[in-house]
């Protein structure tokens, strides 16, 4: 055979021979596949990338992703340079080296030289074998594999983050935060050359406790680099001398509260990358443990605060307690996201709602007195009624029954379905089940929710979610109330003139320029103050984590001293500026007893916001004209109007409900005179009210105990007396503020209430004996 078919012989032969290796493989490959998933541990970041908190990995250690570009380029070369100068260019196996290996350890009879890649120390790293010449051949297996699969910069990475140092530490920017307190591109050369001699003996060169014997090989080491060039000559002076007294930290935890929710809320994340501002997390943090105090010696526990950025929506600040740490106040609760009840601060969003439907303007007159809504009767939180009071004055004192009565009449289904479109979620699971108790703080919320939903009055009526993370997108903007309505709240809520402004306040120089609303939940459990202005929303929740009451607690003064101490700081130094009222808010002139626009007899103006087309423009009836005998003692109507003899007034125009409250609390008004009692018209408006007993509902008694059920109503102003009936049997009259008592029979029972103008009210209930 001549040379030219040999040598064409022998190349079929090696090519076959590379193909079938090839091959073979690739179905080895399949067979036993190898891609690596390596757990890394959770880290929680500050707006500028800064290490806020870090959890360890699934398997327990402290392995902390580092990309390839988050490394001095410095510490990449002296990694290939002591490790593995081929790297870029074997295939995950390096021939020579291998042949090398082969031969000194041969002629030596004992294994004095390895040949182990960077590929191949990633390979033991994620599946560590005892070193033998099988494991070995399988490590050069997976080696392939790993080239095969992933590029050069990828392995690379992999290797940075398992070099061990030592404990439960592996990888580069774990070693960098845990000894020496910083990112890896901010190492200094010498540190660099530290954690890049350790990983060849961890055991023996530990940080903090073989600090000499590792200072001694860095500098061996930078001496080498700085032969090859690697480290200028101006550097190495400076890091031969650098001193190594370092010892293992603690690893970083911040804002803890916060980082165990974004854990949960996003648990395929292993960087979580937020806006907390580190400066102003301090700051709140301290005016928390100063507050903490005060609050303390008071017998309450614990607070929450929650701080937000009203042009990104993001979360700056967050303190789910006043102490992670504090086991006898429960203190890894985390306040900001617990249920609560928010007492009196939701109100506002209702007023807005209101505002929205045309119910109301700042200036409407509202009715606080006893009232009963079907079984429910609000009172007030001191207890006491005002009568009548514009809306706006209604919103800051807060009281209870002018928000029951705008829910009721403008529908509570319709403010419990704002709420869920605002973030509420208890809320929209439970709506369907919700009453009036829901105005007055009978749900469940959040400082997170109720801290976002505030942040609506802030951005004029628009909600947008809270940005938990930089690099997550939240869409989702919902309109639930107008600008106009949003700013006449927020005009309502800076008012100074207030019952909730804190003790010692009214005067200081410390007060922000902010809106804010306080509430307080039944029982005294729970203390809310949300504020706001033009570029932060602030909420603060205080009590106690196990759900007592404390009878110290409120929310102006428990909660609102901190809100203002958080403002000062957050706006120190900084241009206030405020809300532009909207272009299609007006005023006009409205009657001051009624806030409507004013009739021929309103003498007493004053002037009022209103939206056009959408505010009410219902002319003023505070007044109306009432014929009577020239003595006053009698009234007429157009039936009984004597041709002569009589004359004309004005009297006001009460409703019932308001009539028998001014007469109980002994406020004096004009009173409608008794009509002519020789008239023999038949009235069918404004018929007697029943409020001491509910229609439809069933009354269980105690069948020993001779229980009787209360009789009373309210009338319109010119009834000076009312008649009772029981199942349609005459039971006794009286005048319209007095209360009559029977003795119920069990079963069905009619009640009926007549007035003196033949005018007359059912309502039906049931009665049933234990």
């Amino acid at each position: 055979m001549s040379a030219r078919p040999k040598l064409r012989h022998w190349s079929r032969f090696l090519l076959y021979s590379i193909l079938s290796v090839f091959i073979s493989f690739l179905i080895l490959d399949l067979l036993l596949p190898f891609r690596p998933a390596i757990s890394y541990s959770t880290l929680v970041l500050d707006k500028e990338d800064n290490l806020l908190h870090a959890f360890l990995s699934p398997d327990q250690k402290w392995r902390m992703n580092c990309r390839l570009d988050e490394v001095s380029p410095l510490l990449v070369k002296t990694i290939l340079y002591k490790e593995d100068k081929w790297f870029r260019y074997h295939p995950g196996i390096n021939p020579v080296a291998v042949l090398r290996a082969a031969w000194q350890n041969i002629s030596r009879g004992e294994r004095v030289s390895g040949a182990s890649t960077i590929t191949m120390q990633v390979v033991r790293l994620i599946e560590p074998r005892s070193r033998t010449h099988l494991n070995k051949i399988i490590e050069m297996f997976r080696a392939l594999q790993l080239e095969w699969h992933f590029s050069k910069d990828e392995i690379l990475t992999m290797y940075l983050n398992l070099l061990p140092y030592g404990g439960n530490i592996e990888g580069i920017k774990a070693a960098s935060y845990l000894y020496f307190g910083q990112k890896p591109q901010a190492l200094s050369s010498a540190q660099i050359l530290t954690l890049a001699i350790i990983p060849n003996n961890p055991r023996h060169l530990r940080l903090g406790v073989a600090n000499p014997r590792i200072k001694e090989e860095r500098n061996l080491w930078l001496s080498r680099l700085s032969i090859s060039g690697s480290i200028p000559q101006s550097e190495l002076a400076s890091a031969l001398i650098e001193p190594l007294n370092v010892h293992r930290l603690e690893a970083p935890q911040k804002v803890p509260h916060y980082a165990l929710l974004l854990k949960n809320l996003y648990p395929g994340k292993k960087e979580l990358k937020t806006s907390i501002d580190q400066e102003i997390q301090v700051k709140v943090e301290n005016l928390v443990t100063d507050e903490i105090g005060r609050l303390r010696s008071l017998g309450i526990g614990n607070t929450a605060v929650i701080v937000v950025n009203n042009h990104n929506h993001k979360i700056i600040a967050y303190a789910g307690s006043a102490g992670f740490s504090e086991r006898e106040f429960e203190g890894q609760v985390d306040g900001a996201s617990a249920l609560r009840s928010p007492g009196s601060a939701l109100k506002p969003f209702l007023y807005a709602m209101a505002i929205d439907h045309g119910l109301i303007t700042p200036r409407t007159m509202l009715s606080d007195i006893p009232s009963n809504f079907g079984g429910y009767r609000p009172q007030n939180y001191d207890k006491v009624f005002h009568g009548q009071l514009p809306a706006s004055q209604a919103l800051e004192l807060s009281l209870n029954v002018p928000a029951v009565d705008l829910a009721n009449r403008m529908g509570i289904d319709l403010f419990i379905n704002k709420l869920s479109q605002g973030g509420l979620h208890w809320v929209e699971s439970r709506k369907k089940s919700l009453g009036l108790s829901v105005v007055l703080g009978g749900c469940g919320v959040t400082l997170t929710e109720l801290t976002s939903l505030y942040t609506t009055l802030a951005n004029s009526g628009i909600h947008f979610p809270l940005q938990y993370l930089r690099d997550m997108d939240y869409s989702g903007a919902d309109t639930l109330f107008s600008p106009e309505a949003t700013w006449l709240i927020t005009d309502m809520l800076s008012n100074l003139k207030r019952p909730d402004l804190p003790n010692n306040f009214e005067s200081s120089i410390h007060l922000p320029h902010i809106a804010w609303k306080t509430g307080t939940s039944y029982g005294r459990r729970d203390a809310w103050s949300i504020g706001y202005n033009p570029e932060f929303t602030v909420g603060i929740w205080v009590g106690n984590f196990n759900g007592s009451g404390d009878p110290e607690l409120s929310g102006s003064e428990s909660a609102t001293p901190l809100l203002f101490r958080i403002f000062n700081i957050l706006m120190f130094n900084q241009q206030s500026r405020w809300f532009l009222q909207p272009k299609n808010l007006d005023y006009r002139l409205v009657c001051s007893e009624s806030g409507s626009p004013p009739n021929d007899f309103c003498t007493n103006l004053v002037m009022d916001y209103y939206i056009p087309s959408i505010s009410p423009n219902r002319k003023c009836n505070h007044l109306v004209e009432v014929f009577t005998n020239p003595s006053g003692t009698i009234s007429y109507c157009r039936s009984c109007l004597p041709e002569s003899g009589y004359r004309s007034d004005f009297y006001p125009n009460l409703p019932s409900s308001l009539v028998t409250f001014y007469e109980l609390e002994q406020v004096p008004f004009k009173h409608i005179p008794p009509h002519n009692p020789e008239c023999n018209r038949i009235y069918k408006d404004e018929n007697p009210v029943i409020t001491s007993l509910n229609d439809g509902k069933e009354y269980i008694l105690d069948s020993g105990s001779k229980q009787q059920l209360q009789m009373a109503c309210s009338a319109a102003a010119d009834v000076s007396r009312v008649y009772w009936y029981v199942n349609n049997k005459y039971f006794g009259s009286g005048l319209v503020n007095d209360k009559l008592f029977f003795t119920p029979v069990p079963g069905p029972v009619k009640i009926s209430c007549c007035d003196d103008k033949g005018r007359n009210s059912d309502i039906y209930i049931k009665v049933t004996f234990l």
